[in-house]
């Protein structure tokens, strides 16, 4: 499951808090940082020198022969002469290995939306040509999202196709389904604006409790998402065209979701595409949510399913471009999207209807809702696509490892 609790699973779910903070029910999941208490008996250091000494045998950067175990002192007892450097080496090295792994699975999150796909000429000279333009800089307001955060994988602002574009949610489903997506289940037909996204880093020392912490966390949220979506007028995408990334060791299809306006407004200065227009005024607002753009440019794109390697991919990529049909659907809206934990589905946390009135603001949901043509559970080929997936990633990540 979770190795590390942020990274995974929200620590305090942005929905409306009901669990009492004082209760002792032992269902209750234990606080990760909590420290043990004076009267446990268990050799905590021994535990997490085992559990580094198992994953770095599992993920191959030691071998099993030439490790001790654990207990391997006197009565099944580590020995107590290990003096405290050698301890903090120990799990120093353990917690390196761990998040070295973690950040592996993380950079290829899901459906690789942390990176920027390989492009064209053309579209290489496209992009550079429409985010040199400054219509969303000028739209920029100053009004940056503030509030204490840290950012997770369980939380993302996105483009999906509203549920009345019926038409483009089942080609977009079918042609994911035909290609065994491992993505089916958890994600819905997307291009990620913002992802990660934020979710709220309590302050312990505050005088605040974390329900008020967290009630003003998603306040704030609020007023920053309504301020993004008062400057951006609703607009039309089309999907007629298909790209390739990765490499040797993995690859990806994705679809590009071309934007435009159906009746360009008076003040528009068509520098940009109106999505990318809207990841970089999103940006904006949130400064530290910069993962779309590590290449130096933002290229929206659908994942439409995942392969060994690109020479799969680009096969695939002929077969989707031999029998597409042009899709086009508007987009009055984006979506602010949770799940819970890795295995879970996104749903919606928050409409963002765009081009807001002055009266209008962003409210966010107190429980997630799923969109209407998702599956309501994973299909079997679904959860063997996934595994294979995340064995493949693993393996990869031994094969870096041992150079």
């Amino acid at each position: 499951k979770c190795l590390h609790s942020h990274h995974r699973r929200l620590s305090f779910p942005l929905r409306a808090a009901s669990n009492d903070p004082t209760s002792t029910d032992s269902n209750q999941p234990i606080n990760p940082t909590q420290a043990p208490s004076a009267g446990d008996k268990k050799d905590w250091f021994v535990d997490g020198k085992e559990t580094a000494r198992r994953l770095k045998i599992e993920l191959g950067l030691m071998s099993e022969e030439n490790t001790e175990s654990a207990d391997d002192g006197d009565d099944g007892v580590a020995s107590t002469s290990i003096e405290s450097s050698s301890r903090e080496d120990a799990m120093e090295s353990g917690r390196k290995a761990a998040l070295e792994f973690l950040k592996s699975l993380n950079d290829e999150e899901d459906d690789d939306d942390n990176n920027n796909p390989q492009l064209t000429e053309e579209q290489k000279s496209e992009t550079v040509e429409t985010t040199a333009g400054q219509s969303s800089t000028q739209l920029f307001s100053g009004n940056q999202f503030t509030f204490p955060s840290r950012k997770s994988h369980c939380l993302t602002i996105c483009l999906v196709p509203p549920p009345s574009a019926t038409t483009a949610w089942e080609r977009l489903s079918n042609v994911r389904r035909e290609l065994k997506d491992p993505g089916f289940f958890r994600w819905p037909p997307h291009a990620n604006l913002l992802y990660p996204f934020l979710e709220p880093s309590f302050d312990k020392e505050s005088d605040q409790s974390k329900e008020e912490q967290y009630s003003e966390f998603r306040e704030q949220l609020s007023i920053t998402l309504t301020s993004v979506a008062a400057q951006c007028k609703p607009f039309d995408v089309e999907i007629d065209t298909f790209g390739t990334f990765g490499g040797k060791d993995r690859g990806v299809l994705w679809a590009h979701p071309k934007s435009k306006y159906s009746a360009p407004a008076a003040d528009y200065d068509g520098d940009e595409e109106p999505l990318i227009a809207l990841q970089t005024l999103l940006e904006n607002h949130f400064p530290s949510c910069t993962d779309q753009r590590k290449q130096g440019s933002f290229t929206p794109h659908m994942t439409l399913s995942h392969y060994a390697n690109i020479t799969d991919a680009l096969e695939a990529k002929g077969r989707v471009e031999s029998k597409w049909e042009s899709t086009s659907f508007h987009v009055p809206e984006i979506y602010l999207l949770q799940r819970e934990g890795d295995e879970g589905q996104f749903k919606i946390l928050a409409k963002i209807p765009l081009g807001l009135g002055k009266e209008d603001e962003v409210k966010l949901l107190d429980e997630p809702l799923a969109f209407p043509a998702m599956p309501l559970e994973e299909e079997e080929w679904v959860y063997n696509e996934r595994m294979t997936m995340k064995n493949r990633r693993k393996n990869n990540f031994k094969r870096r490892r041992r150079g």
